[in-house]
């Protein structure tokens, strides 16, 4: 599972694909959409895979992003809908539980590094108890730049009081591989999220790759190690 047998004092988890499952609700709330305008809606599949992309991507699969007035307005009510049943199905990855129920255990930091704007990762984090809370929370317009920039990575670290080096990123795409990369950070590539592993690029790059939330837990609790 991994090229490296360094450990780590924090681990950093990408929001949507990662850490929760919100494919539903997005597709739920485009579906809504599609109903309002007498469409067709994609299937969930086609959802799911371009979860990741963004608000506007998943916007795209039903309505033509060409016709940029009408675009704007479907992606703001599609956005609307998403915020309103933003937790009506939403999950934290099972099987990944018992990997934070450890975190929390060894007093190990944790936190979030999402491109998620902040109102939305807000919102959706407040239906949500952790058996620890977060200690960061950094979001995709918490600073001028975003993932695959450093920048928000080395925030992360920082506010977790640990050195970038040892912190892991686990994310499902691969700016986020990149982004932990140009952080000087441990990555995990996670393979259960939104983006096929086929369209993974830089898979050969991470430290570790994760194919279930599972693999996860048992490597946490493997190899997590509190601080000192």
């Amino acid at each position: 599972m991994s090229k490296t047998s360094n450990l780590f004092d924090c681990v950093l988890f990408d929001l949507d694909g990662t850490l929760l499952d919100t494919s539903y609700d997005f597709s739920y709330a485009l579906n809504l959409l599609c109903e309002q305008h007498q469409l067709t809606p994609p299937s969930y599949d086609r959802v799911r895979n371009t979860v990741s992309q963004g608000g506007a991507a998943v916007t795209a699969l039903a309505f033509n992003p060409n016709d940029t007035d009408a675009f704007e307005q479907h992606r703001q009510a599609f956005l609307a809908l998403y915020k309103q049943h933003i937790h009506l199905h939403t999950q934290i990855f099972p099987g990944l539980l018992a990997g934070l129920v450890h975190l929390a255990k060894v007093n190990m930091p944790w936190g979030i590094v999402t491109n998620k704007p902040q109102g939305l990762t807000e919102h959706l984090l407040e239906h949500f108890s952790f058996p620890s809370a977060p200690k960061t929370v950094i979001c995709g317009d918490t600073l001028a730049v975003r993932k695959p920039h450093p920048e928000p990575m080395l925030l992360a670290a920082s506010e977790c009081g640990v050195d970038p080096k040892r912190c892991l990123y686990l994310g499902d795409h691969p700016r986020d591989i990149e982004a932990g990369i140009n952080a000087g950070m441990q990555t995990g590539a996670v393979l259960f999220g939104y983006m096929p592993p086929e369209k993974m690029t830089n898979l050969d790059q991470a430290d570790y790759v994760f194919r279930t939330p599972f693999d996860i837990t048992q490597f946490l609790t493997k190899k997590a190690n509190p601080l000192l």
